[in-house]
């Protein structure tokens, strides 16, 4: 052999370099036969006029179906790929459900997610700044993979202490027509789906797609507390009934004129709708008086929202010079009506409603200077703004007049800027050991107008992010990587919103206009383990976060509580996560992983201790068995320890689910039955015991559910990643809500 080369499409081929001689030319295709031509070359080109004719090969095949399985979960020190098709609850729920089953996630009683302790996460959707939905509004069925991002490089935002989400909803790369259709029914009066089409030409690409759900959901809860001040009891029982309403669209266009130019397009609405209705009966008392309490409370959610982005990639050289440009678009409009019921007599009301809107413009560039070295570079500007309008009534008896009150009421206009620049370089020192270093830089600038008080608190900060990760692979099958990161949380609108809401007659939330961003210094150290049958990867943590964030509560009157959010002074934290995965050949899997961490806060806010010491861990059992090529059945057990928040304790969660799933059709069509929280033990308990107040606090959700579910695919429809993944070239910014 002394060199080669390929044709094109129509079948030319130029091969350079050849020394005078007598040559062999040997030509093969897959399905045909070699064939040896030979070719003299003397001190000029030589064109061979003739074509070279393969033959057919003998063996021929008339059709060959070639399947493999994509693990559930993929793992490195920078983050984990959950793949929600393998997940149970993409059968079920939606994207929260499918993030509390995994290994140092945990998700509280107001759906709020947690990585390894801590909320504040920068959540993205197909890499895009949005406003879109929340999480649990948001169907598994039409998402692809998650993200979970706990090292990020310098190239994204510096957003979120607690790390990255990543949302990456289905798309298809078959060319012509494809599509699927979903249908998941809850025997307990819930169901959702969706649907998508796919048409490709080759060079156009378009995505059109559906999802919706509809659910009701009844949650009983209890609450005993006792205000030291004046020696106040209050008990109360609770009823809440939630119906949740989701419509959601969205249209991608691509575009591909050439192999070096790359255009994209992509629109996405979503209505989502919310009714709660709490019923309240209960106590006050003191050592003197006791009064009898009923209350309702009928608060609605509607909103519009909107958003689009544009995508432009140059490639001049693949994966070696290559330019991108992005701009991104995104706007709420929201409505939050409610009526609010004492003894039956509607006596209170409020109108409320923001208009929340994200924007970005970013520009990356890549170049290989070296053989094995790599610079990346890029600038992003992002814009945040809100405008809140929100009314409290309180009904005059004697006149039947509703009189504003102006303690509640509020009206208040929102401004951030955010500007950053970002380099990193990679490279290899040897074939076994590369690493990358990088930094951001971020100035950022905020303005929030209060009208009600003719108050404007006008905040800036420069904020220095320095990245370093370092890989050592020991063999083929073994790996250590280290990485070192810092990330920022600056305070949600919620967070920082003063206008105050009613939970029950004693408990009042409100935000603080003067809260500052928390920094957070954390280093990470992986190893990795591969063979065949099994998977093994542990990681080891530390970091220290600065000026932390957390809801505290204070005596807002001698009978009243107040939950708002404070800065603490420290908050420090060590852990470990391990993942271990065993392949029973084609009969399935067992997965194991479990996370454990302890914590260290220290602060203070007015007479509120923020000082906690305490040990949570997280752990999961899931099993695969595969009796036959067809038929899959899935057994998921999760614990998640009882865990210490400043001022509060909350105890520990378990549960099961099941499910069972089919395949027919050449696995075009396939029917799964799932029950979740299996022993119906998933509960919110929670204790505080501080100077102001003492609690016991229980909940009880539907949990315990039968899920009957349908899925069609068409002409070969399969979901692939969207360009644009946390490995691509976006970086985004953190959801806001504005009511």
């Amino acid at each position: 052999m002394v060199t080669g080369g390929i044709t094109n499409k129509h079948g030319v081929f130029n091969i350079k370099n050849l020394s005078n001689g007598s040559y062999l030319l040997r030509s093969n295709s897959i399905g045909y036969c070699n064939t040896i031509t030979k070719v003299i070359i003397n001190g000029s080109s030589e064109n061979i006029q003739e074509p070279i004719t393969l033959k057919p090969s003998i063996l021929t095949i008339t059709e060959v179906l070639i399947t493999g399985s994509v693990s559930e979960k993929r793992q490195n020190i920078e983050k984990s790929i959950i793949n929600v098709s393998k997940n149970i609850a993409s059968i079920t729920g939606n994207v929260t459900d499918v993030l509390k089953g995994q290994a140092g996630i945990s998700v509280d009683n107001e759906e709020n997610i947690y990585i390894r302790g801590n909320k504040n996460t920068l959540v993205l959707m197909d890499g895009v700044p949005t406003t879109l939905m929340s999480l649990n509004s948001i169907p598994a069925s039409s998402i692809e993979n998650i993200e979970i991002i706990t090292n990020p490089s310098a190239k994204f935002d510096a957003e979120g202490t607690g790390g990255i989400i990543n949302i990456i909803t289905k798309h298809s790369n078959i060319s012509g027509i494809s599509g699927r259709v979903i249908l998941n029914y809850n025997l307990n009066k819930a169901v959702n789906g969706g649907m998508n089409l796919h048409y490709s030409t080759g060079i156009w690409n378009f995505d059109l797609g559906y999802n919706g759900k509809y659910e009701l959901y009844e949650t009983n809860s209890t609450l005993d507390r006792i205000l030291f001040a004046d020696n106040i009891r209050i008990k109360q029982e609770a009823y809440t009934q939630k119906i949740n309403k989701t419509n959601a669209f969205n249209l991608n266009v691509g575009l591909r004129p050439s192999k070096k130019n790359i255009l994209s397009l992509s629109f996405k609405s979503a209505f989502p709708e919310l009714n709660n209705k709490q019923s309240i009966i209960g106590s006050q008392s003191n050592q003197q008086v006791r009064n009898n309490v009923k209350r309702l409370n009928d608060v609605s959610w509607e909103r519009r929202m909107f958003e689009g982005s544009f995508s432009y990639k140059h490639i001049f050289q693949k994966d070696k010079n290559e330019f991108s440009f992005d701009a991104t678009f995104s706007r709420n409009k929201g409505s939050r009506p409610a009526e609010y019921y004492i003894e039956n007599e509607l006596l209170q009301k409020s109108t409320g409603g923001g208009f929340p809107s994200n924007n970005s413009i970013q520009i990356d560039y890549m170049k290989a200077v070296s053989k094995t070295g790599v610079l990346e570079v890029g600038l992003k500007t992002t814009s945040r703004f809100n405008d809140f309008d929100y009314k409290f009534y309180n009904l005059n008896s004697n006149t039947g007049e509703w009189l504003i009150d102006t303690s509640f009421s509020n009206d208040l206009e929102f401004q951030e800027y955010i500007h950053s620049a970002y380099a990193i370089y990679s490279n290899k020192f040897t074939t076994k050991f590369e690493y990358k270093i990088g930094a951001r830089l971020e100035y950022n600038t905020s303005k929030l107008n209060q009208f009600s008080t003719n108050e404007k608190i006008f905040n800036d900060y420069w904020f220095p992010f320095p990245f370093i990760q370092a890989k050592y692979q020991f063999s083929e099958v073994k790996s250590v990587s280290i990485s070192l990161n810092r990330r920022v949380t600056r305070p949600t609108f919620p967070q920082i919103n003063p206008f105050i809401s009613i939970i029950d007659q004693s408990t009042f939330e409100t935000g603080n206009k003067y809260l500052s961003p928390e920094t957070l210094d954390k280093v990470e150290i992986n190893f990795s383990l591969i063979k065949n049958g099994y998977q093994l990867r542990t990681n080891l943590f530390a970091s220290s976060t600065k000026d932390f964030i957390t809801q505290a509560s204070s005596l807002f009157e001698t009978d009243k509580l107040m939950l708002t959010y404070v800065n603490g002074n420290r908050l420090n934290k060590v852990g470990a996560d391990l993942d271990f995965t065993f392949e029973l050949s084609e009969y399935g899997s067992v997965n194991t992983a479990i996370s454990a961490f302890y914590t260290s806060s220290t602060g203070h806010y007015n007479e509120i201790d923020l000082n906690t010491n305490a040990i949570a861990y997280t752990g999961s059992l899931k099993t695969i068995v595969k009796p036959e090529k067809k038929t899959e059945l899935q057994l998921f057990i999760n614990y998640n320890s009882s865990s210490a928040l400043p001022q509060f304790q909350l105890k520990e969660i378990y549960y099961v689910d099941f499910s069972i799933k089919r395949t027919f059709l050449n696995r075009r069509f396939s029917a799964n039955i799932t029950v979740t929280d299996v022993f119906n033990t998933i509960k919110w308990d929670i204790e505080s015991d501080n100077i102001v107040y003492k609690l016991k606090n229980y909940s009880k959700n539907q949990t315990r559910f039968i899920w009957l579910g349908i899925t069609f695919n068409f002409n070969a429809y399969k979901a692939t990643k969207p360009q644009k993944s946390s490995e691509g070239e976006i970086d985004n910014s953190v959801i806001k809500f504005g009511n």
